[in-house]
């Protein structure tokens, strides 16, 4: 082989690294993370869970929908192997109820355009997520993110804490004591119960 030969190899492969890289980059992506969050409301200190709705890539994100997801129903192994066989995919959210967050009066201000390394806040309220949380199997839940396109994007699966109230964390002046660690002794003093 000349030296000709492994120059046309080279470019070929490195063609091929920069289309993929390309491929991968060009994409627009969205990342959901659920965290406990305090939050002024109204003049008042709420807790509950903060959505953020980050775009880690290059390009502008288009979210036109925002939903929570539980666990409703316990499927067997062989439901869920009949429901993989009928749809002919592997179903990640079989078994779990798709919640709307404008059902329960959340404002998600979607549509949205999330510019490159931005990211999109919402905060639902203790109250809103118990009422979600009321028809659950279990305290887990998912977010889900739909963009323009009707592409669904999850979160990974969060586990809401029984939280009794909020009121230990706020002084006579309604300002916040310490937050983070009473919260935390909140939390684990309600798992242990």
């Amino acid at each position: 082989m000349s030296v000709t030969d492994y120059l046309a190899i080279y470019g070929a492969g490195l063609s091929t690294v920069v289309a993929i890289w390309e491929y991968f980059r060009a994409r627009s992506k969205v990342r959901i993370v659920l965290i406990l969050a305090l939050e002024k409301v109204d003049g008042e200190m709420q807790h509950g869970v903060g959505i953020s709705i980050q775009n880690p890539s290059g390009h502008t994100a288009h979210i036109t929908n925002v939903s929570f997801l539980y666990p409703s129903t316990k499927l067997t192994v062989l439901a869920r192997i009949k429901n993989m066989v009928r749809f002919k995919r592997i179903l990640r959210t079989d078994g779990w109820c798709h919640s709307a967050l404008s059902l329960y009066g959340v404002e998600d201000r979607c549509p949205a355009s999330i510019e490159p390394g931005k990211s999109h806040w919402i905060f639902v309220r203790h109250e809103t997520l118990e009422k979600v949380l009321a028809r659950a199997q279990s305290r887990r839940l998912k977010a889900v993110v739909q963009d323009a396109l009707w592409r669904n994007k999850y979160s990974k699966a969060f586990d809401y804490p029984l939280v009794r109230q909020i009121s230990p964390l706020l002084d006579e002046g309604n300002q916040l004591v310490d937050g983070c660690t009473t919260i935390v002794k909140s939390i684990s003093d309600s798992t242990t119960d």
